[in-house]
């Protein structure tokens, strides 16, 4: 070999088609026909639309001063004009605030706490190419996110006071 690059190469083949092709079985014959059936059965039963709902959740965390818990943290989810929203926001685990219009505000100091208060916003939106704009306003904090384009919204937020 005149180049170095080349064995790189011819390794980096060789570990892909053994990655592909899976364990050779006892007889010397691979077993890929198997692994792709196994794989194949597996994707058959999942749609596109399971995988998407899997990996869409977005989380973000906001520490929060102790000392402003007696001043208002607003909470608040809407879409844009002509949209719709269903759903709900679920603080802790069992409070649960529905979603059932285009925009809804609350005030989530009344569950807030010297720890970890989890505010899950679980839901569906149409038209499916629109987004839902979330945004939490408290004291020296704001925090704006969207999301979109999916028809269904699983975002959650960590508000730690420490």
């Amino acid at each position: 070999m005149q180049h170095p690059s080349m064995l790189g190469i011819a390794l980096l083949i060789l570990v892909a088609v053994t990655t592909v092709v899976g364990p050779s079985s006892a007889d010397g014959k691979a077993s890929f026909e198997g692994t792709y059936q196994a794989l194949s059965a597996i994707l058959s039963k999942v749609s596109a639309k399971d995988v998407m709902d899997s990996y869409q959740r977005q989380t973000n965390t906001i520490s929060l001063d102790p000392a402003n818990l007696d001043q208002p943290h607003l909470l608040s989810v809407s879409v844009p004009s002509g949209a719709t929203l269903q759903g709900y926001i679920e603080i802790d685990g069992h409070t649960r605030v529905p979603l059932s219009n285009t925009s809804k505000v609350i005030d989530v100091t009344p569950y807030l706490s010297e720890s970890i208060t989890r505010i899950t916003i679980v839901g569906s939106y149409s038209p499916a190419s629109g987004s839902v704009a979330i945004a939490f306003n408290g004291p020296d904090t704001v925090v704006q996110q969207q999301t979109g384009g999916t028809g269904r919204i699983n975002y959650q937020l960590n508000l730690l006071v420490q």
